[in-house]
């Protein structure tokens, strides 16, 4: 009967609703794919297909289903316990590494000192040069100045709509003479959100709104 060779090390992790199993090949070196989407109700295939299209094996992609604002994600921390020198980490884009620069440095400096390069698809970055790495950092650094500045937009777009008398960026419901009268007839603020069918949280924000001087502008919605 003929002798069995050693038994390969296989890895099996349950990580946010997938399971990754895989056998290390004989020279050690893999391709490991990593997937992130914001929250439970997304989806991660579209980018799990770029990753197996690009060469990854299905069985070798880890998946995340949480915000890229924080590292201590299940999956990322398993995939990157498991990375080795010599492996290749695939991603689709940066955005799906991490949210911060500060996070996305850190990141490519701990893959490069342990030996692991990053193939970034979408952005076509190979970190395995000092080049590619230059690129990283470039566009890491472009991409969060652009989700810093189109926040600031937002903040002040949004600020510009209070003072206009918009509500969250839209036209309000109900007009001042509306909430009024139903707070006269109510005499509580929810009683009064109980006739007008609305939140609260609309009618304390116009009593705020009141109580600053300033009076709503706008035409309400209909």
């Amino acid at each position: 009967m003929p002798k069995r060779g050693p038994k390969k090390k296989t890895y099996i992790h349950k990580i946010a609703e997938s399971t990754v199993k895989w056998k290390r090949p004989a020279n050690g070196q893999m391709m490991i794919g990593y997937a992130r989407v914001s929250t439970s109700d997304q989806n991660n295939q579209r980018q799990v297909d770029e990753l197996i299209k690009y060469g990854v094996a299905p069985e070798d992609v880890f998946q995340d289903k949480q915000s890229g604002k924080t590292l201590d994600r299940a999956a990322w921390k398993a995939c990157f316990r498991d990375l080795q020198k010599g492996d290749l980490l695939v991603i689709y884009s940066l955005d799906r590494l991490g949210r911060n620069l500060g996070d996305l440095i850190d990141i490519e400096r701990q893959l490069f000192e342990k030996g692991v390069r990053l193939k970034v698809i979408a952005q076509d970055i190979d970190t395995s040069n000092a080049s590619g790495r230059m690129i990283f950092h470039v566009l890491g650094a472009l991409a969060q100045w652009e989700r810093e500045w189109n926040w600031e937009r937002t903040k002040h777009g949004l600020a510009s709509a209070r003072e206009r008398g918009v509500i969250g960026g839209q036209p309000a419901r109900h007009t001042d003479d509306q909430i009024k009268g139903a707070l006269r007839k109510a005499g509580s603020v929810s009683g009064a959100a109980r006739l007008l069918k609305c939140a609260k949280i609309t009618i304390i924000r116009r009593q705020k709104m009141w109580a600053e001087g300033r009076k709503l502008k706008l035409a309400v919605r209909a």
